[in-house]
């Protein structure tokens, strides 16, 4: 099977697209013909096109690829697909619309789940467009034993508003911890240093790193995702705990930092959660036996 691989890795490292790559790159029966990484790569596309070329994905990292300036370069028989992520502002998604609107892609995968409708109003047919939220690499996110727990519960991501103000809380009750600008393998340990995972939702997303605490074995206390697909995914007081208030926030957060058998439980259920469901290997063979093509095999 060849695939043309588009995504941008210049701003981020280990993003998405990274992820994706490393579980193609690694089967012998897979060929990665090429990489555009920016919108100015247009030319790269049609020149790593063979005849033989099955698939062209992209991988939404906020830049354009403008493959419809390739419209009949393509070989007949290849597919096209894009995964689109950030769709949890008004201002990305409008520009990831018009990335979809401007080249009709074979299929479109969405990582938030209310975001079928509009994908549909750019002239998509429901089989033609699929939910498929983010994931995590196992082989990075994954206990760390011999990394001390030095926070008593922290996040890993940017601080906006929203995080700020929710965050003062805990730190009013416990030792909190914030790691800003971290990825893969650093992100990986950071989350180990911590005795609980906090998550807080830009705008009812679900973001990575949801999966990614619980893969590395933490308990998860994350806001109410009530409207995109969290409980689709996930068992609240099975796999994850969650808040809806200031007042419940520090009463959950309090509740798990002094029952360690309770921590034990909820982060070891969402890991082995994860990695049954959720991992980038689920997510490539979800792209890849929809659009008909051989799955890879499993870990």
């Amino acid at each position: 099977m060849k695939i043309i691989l588009c995504y941008s890795d210049e701003p981020r490292y280990w993003t998405v697209g990274s992820y994706v790559e490393k579980e193609l790159a690694g089967q012998e029966e897979i060929e990665i013909l090429g990489h555009p990484r920016i919108p100015e790569d247009t030319g790269m596309c049609e020149e790593s096109c063979n005849p033989d070329t099955d698939l062209v994905l992209v991988i939404d990292s906020g830049t354009h690829y403008k493959i419809h300036h390739h419209n009949g370069k393509l070989p007949k028989n290849c597919k096209t697909a894009i995964w689109l992520s950030d769709l949890h502002r008004q201002d990305w998604a409008a520009h990831r619309l018009q990335m979809i609107r401007e080249w009709h892609y074979d299929h479109v995968f969405y990582a938030q789940k209310n975001f079928k409708e509009m994908v549909m109003k750019e002239g998509y047919e429901e089989h033609e467009c699929s939910w498929l939220p983010h994931s995590v690499d196992p082989e990075i996110f994954k206990p760390m034993p011999h990394i001390s727990k030095r926070w008593d519960i922290g996040f890993v991501g940017y601080m906006n508003e929203k995080r700020e103000k929710m965050f003062k809380i805990l730190n009013d009750y416990m030792n909190s911890k914030h790691y800003s600008s971290v990825w893969a393998w650093t992100a990986a340990r950071s989350l180990n240093e911590l005795k609980i995972g906090w998550n807080c939702a830009v705008e009812d997303d679900i973001n990575m790193r949801i999966f990614e605490s619980l893969a590395t074995g933490i308990p998860l206390l994350t806001d109410r995702i009530d409207n995109n697909g969290m409980n689709d995914l996930f068992q609240e007081d099975v796999h994850f705990l969650s808040y809806g208030s200031e007042e419940e926030l520090k009463e959950k957060a309090v509740r798990l930092l002094a029952d360690s058998n309770l921590r034990e439980v909820l982060g070891e259920n969402g890991r082995q959660h994860v990695l049954m469901n959720h991992t980038y290997r689920n997510r490539v063979n979800t792209i890849l036996g929809t659009l008909g093509f051989p799955l890879l095999e499993n870990y």
